[in-house]
């Protein structure tokens, strides 16, 4: 995919992203600032990333003969409910710090532009490995970068991933309306 293409696909996910955010956040008489103060982002992230990694148990469980074999499907969202995560945390970022969201995006491309040699039986740990750690020494800025180096690990198209975010952000919207 073409920097273009993906810039404009990335912007559309943060446009819908601050839609949802406006209901979440300021819906619930929060502020941006609140969920960055709280380590929010941080949580949910790390939340989301074990909800991610218990799908793909049957690559790492080798004490249980009757694990399921992994749900590509389910790793495809497990992952966009990531991605949700580290979009709203771009968002907060941009209002509360000021950072230009064209920082973001950048990064974004530059680590899905980068071409990766993974090995199939590295995939999980050489995925998880850098976000992980990012996450322990930072819960300051998105893990944007780390998110596209996660995504090309685990085998996941951009243009899948893009897909499946547009489907669980009405899935989100929908689940506000209900009063989730």
């Amino acid at each position: 995919m073409e920097k273009k293409e993906f810039v404009t696909k990335w912007r559309k996910m943060l446009k819908l992203q601050a839609r949802l955010d406006e209901r979440i956040v300021k819906g619930n008489g929060l502020t941006y600032q609140d969920i960055m103060d709280r380590r929010g982002y941080f949580s949910a992230i790390l939340d989301e990333l074990g909800e991610l990694n218990h799908e793909l148990k049957k690559n790492w469980c080798w004490w249980k003969k009757t694990q399921a074999p992994v749900d590509e499907k389910k790793v495809l969202e497990e992952f966009v409910d990531v991605l949700h995560f580290v979009l709203s945390w771009q968002l907060a970022h941009h209002e509360v710090k000021g950072t230009p969201l064209s920082v973001f995006i950048n990064r974004a491309f530059t680590e899905y532009d980068t071409e990766l040699l993974v090995r199939e039986d590295r995939r999980i740990v050489s995925g998880f490995q850098p976000m992980m750690h990012y996450l322990g020494v930072s819960d300051t800025y998105p893990p944007v970068g780390q998110l596209m180096y996660l995504m090309q690990n685990l085998g996941l198209d951009f243009e899948d991933v893009y897909q499946e975010y547009l489907a669980k952000n009405k899935v989100n919207h929908q689940r506000q309306d209900r009063g989730y």
